[in-house]
């Protein structure tokens, strides 16, 4: 079975799930660069997939067939995280008898249909988070994760080495990153905390003098962030896939999220009381988002200043990571694929 992954080579999320998807699955690639469609100025790194095709999407949504109709004669099964960029590329994939696949964001994806998805052979969803308001069938297939691009950390008795992957602020501060921000001045216990962002610069905030903050931005390979830290606070304010969570589990760090679904119910996370008492406007509708109470997650933090706390979550995330690894879950993601030509 000739596996074909549509990629991106931006720096966000999606490239990091699309590029690992390749990776894994020693597929062939077509790129998408989406400058001309979303005037995102992220740089792009094609060198990863010498020779690969690419495709530019036009405002639109609008790919060159020209361009992919050739390639999909070199697959038997695509697969696209999200999207799938232009609503006739699964007729395309159709007429030439290839299987269409795409893990599809719930908040992206209205009752009716999806955003520039189209009729695929199958949709996944990485997460119980709103897979019944999903088209249905929807199967809930986790993504894995990459053990390989990580060395876990070791565990200390020391001060908690917080680390927050703020990213590209999503709709509705969607990682939390200003309540984390608000949240730094009622920490009690000794602690540091990296804030890594996209962001040219984060808001203002403050902090006590047993606290040390540090900011950078991004860093040139996405398993760079996890080293030297023991601990990611997420508060995510609503849900999905959470590749941070994941690629910190992987390193054997342990996690600090809110209640709500679906982190309790994908991730051995520790957590904290969250209320999901707003609504975003996204393309599904109106989406209920958290509010995070700045004084809550503090107190969250300050239980990891008890080291056997954190060893404790440390321990749950090596566990889960080792049975999602991509030699756990590729398997299946195979035999789904195979039983749908």
């Amino acid at each position: 079975m000739r596996v074909g992954v549509i990629a991106r080579t931006n720096s966000r999320g999606l490239d990091v799930q699309t590029t690992e998807a390749a990776r894994n699955l020693n597929a062939s690639v077509l790129i998408v660069d989406v400058r001309n469609h979303s005037n995102q100025r992220f740089p792009t790194d094609r060198s990863r997939f010498p020779g690969a095709p690419v495709v530019e999407c036009q405002p639109g949504w609008k790919l060159d067939p020209a361009i992919v109709k050739p390639w999909l004669d070199t697959v038997d099964v695509v697969y696209s995280a999200e999207t799938f960029y232009d609503p006739q590329f699964t007729r395309w994939a159709r007429a030439k008898h290839v299987v269409t696949v795409v893990h599809a964001n719930p908040e992206f994806v209205a009752p009716g249909g999806g955003w520039a998805i189209g009729d695929p052979s199958a949709r996944w969803s990485p997460t119980c988070w709103r897979n019944e308001f999903m088209p249905q069938p929807t199967d809930v297939v986790p993504f894995p994760v990459a053990m390989d691009r990580f060395a876990p950390v070791e565990p200390h008795d020391g001060q908690c080495r917080w680390l927050h992957v703020g990213g590209k602020q999503a709709m509705a501060d969607r990682n939390g990153t200003e309540s984390l921000l608000e949240a730094l001045r009622h920490l009690k216990e000794p602690c540091t905390v990296t804030v890594c962002t996209q962001e040219s610069a984060v808001g203002r905030f403050t902090v006590p003098s047993h606290v040390t903050v540090n900011v950078v931005k991004s860093v040139p390979n996405y398993w760079d962030l996890y080293p030297g830290h023991d601990a990611l606070v997420m508060p995510r304010r609503y849900g999905g896939l959470c590749l941070p969570t994941q690629e910190a589990m992987a390193a054997g760090m342990a996690v600090l999220m809110p209640d709500i679904s679906p982190n309790p119910q994908t991730w051995p996370v520790a957590t904290f009381p969250a209320r999901l008492d707003q609504e975003a406007r996204m393309p599904a509708g109106q989406v209920p988002v958290a509010s995070i109470d700045p004084v809550v997650l503090a107190a969250a933090m300050d239980r990891f200043a008890d080291p056997k706390e954190r060893h404790d979550y440390q321990a749950r995330s090596q566990v889960w990571a080792a049975s999602h690894s991509w030699s756990m879950l590729r398997p299946d993601w195979l035999q789904r694929m195979s039983s749908l030509r």
